[in-house]
């Protein structure tokens, strides 16, 4: 071949051993542009480590399919969860404070009282019904209080007669569907 000078085989693994040695600079080498001085100190090797685009292009892509995704069936849980019979989202308590002055006591004083009551109803249909008649429950409740006395409120016995009485009035407010319970959150006279 004219032109090309064949080198001797000595020559050509020398090449070869100087490929393999920038190899592995390449693999040793940081992130982007990067020089490595050889061990003969005479050259430099300038090895460029590309990230390849497609990889990060379809992660990105799969990452924003899976948002996507998660975000369609969480919504779509929340709307079937609503009509799920033992669903947190429908049985949540409805929680009311009353404040009310209290019948005079047996010296004449007069006092106040804060009550905090949470009602539960097993049913949608009666849940439904104590946000719909809300004011007429707080009214019946309000009016009851007013004619209690501090002694009424007196020892345990009179609290579970308070409760018993209080379910009483919100499922008479609340036929024919009915309350499962009150629970008294806290009570403080004044």
């Amino acid at each position: 071949m004219p032109g090309k000078e064949r080198l001797p085989n000595a020559s050509l693994t020398l090449i070869a051993d100087k490929k393999r040695e920038w190899k592995q600079i390449a693999l040793r080498a940081p992130m982007g542009d990067a020089s490595e001085r050889l061990e003969d100190g005479i050259r430099h090797a300038r090895v460029r480590v590309r990230t390849p685009g497609k990889h990060i292009v379809l992660f990105s892509l799969a990452v924003t399919f899976m948002i996507a995704i998660s975000t369609l069936v969480l919504s779509r849980a929340d709307l079937a969860l609503r009509n799920h019979p033992f669903s947190a989202i429908e049985s949540a308590p409805v929680q009311e404070t009353f404040v009310a002055d209290l019948a005079p006591d047996a010296l004449g004083r007069l006092r106040l009282i804060r009550l905090t009551v949470e009602i539960t109803a097993p049913a949608a249909e009666a849940r439904r019904l104590v946000d719909e008649r809300r004011a007429e429950v707080r009214e019946r409740i309000a009016f009851f209080l007013r004619e209690l006395s501090p002694e009424d409120l007196d020892g345990p016995e009179a609290q579970a007669r308070l409760k018993s009485e209080l379910l009483r009035r919100i499922n008479l407010t609340l036929a024919p569907e009915a309350a499962d319970a009150v629970i008294i959150r806290s009570l403080v006279i004044q």
